[in-house]
């Protein structure tokens, strides 16, 4: 039996070719098995994983109707499921914290070492400034446009790019005060391993 479309794109899917959710809708069967995996990885009910799925897809449809434009729309879809589980757990309070090294299992799709600490960066944004927090949360986490978010706060775009610079500066140094990053000449995240 095919795998259904989320309800919250199928609905979109039927507002015309440029909608929000059939963009959505058009990429979900491409990128669902993936995004599933991940979720498998991290969260041990299946009906749960397939909750934080929908709930996924429900927050990237939201982000695409205020405006965001991502770049890369897998990376993307893949930072909101991150954050996804990172709220499902701080909801329910659970004492024991999720492993960074469950193992990958076949045909799974395995996180890099990037994508694993980005796990960490949401608590990270919560610790920063109210001005910096606000503007990362917007741009980093929901995927928003500077443009959207100034438009939102009554601010220049020049303004809350300035925020989000310094916002991940003061990131950058919470991320490097908590862990060794070995990063390749691409900037991406290799390996990390947390300080004493």
């Amino acid at each position: 039996m095919a795998e259904q479309m989320p309800a919250v794109a199928e609905s979109m899917h039927r507002g015309g070719p440029s909608t929000p959710g059939l963009q959505l809708a058009e990429s979900y069967r491409e990128f669902r098995a993936g995004l599933l995996g991940f979720l498998h990885s991290k969260v041990s009910n299946p009906s749960v994983a397939e909750d934080i799925l929908q709930e996924v897809f429900l927050k990237a449809l939201i982000a695409l109707e205020r405006g965001a434009t991502p770049a890369n729309l897998p990376a993307w879809l893949q930072r909101i499921a991150t954050n996804t589980v990172i709220d499902f757990y701080r909801t329910r309070r659970q004492t024991v914290p999720v492993p960074d090294d469950l193992p990958a299992q076949e045909g799974v799709y395995a996180p890099s070492a990037e994508q694993t600490l980005a796990l960490c960066l949401k608590p990270f944004i919560n610790e920063l400034p109210d001005i910096y927090r606000q503007a990362m949360l917007a741009t980093a986490i929901e995927g928003r446009s500077l443009v959207a978010v100034s438009e939102d706060e009554g601010l220049t775009a020049s303004a809350v790019k300035s925020r989000v610079s310094r916002g991940r500066r003061m990131l950058r140094q919470k991320v490097l005060d908590c862990c060794h990053v070995e990063v390749a000449r691409s900037g991406e995240v290799l390996a990390y391993v947390k300080r004493d």
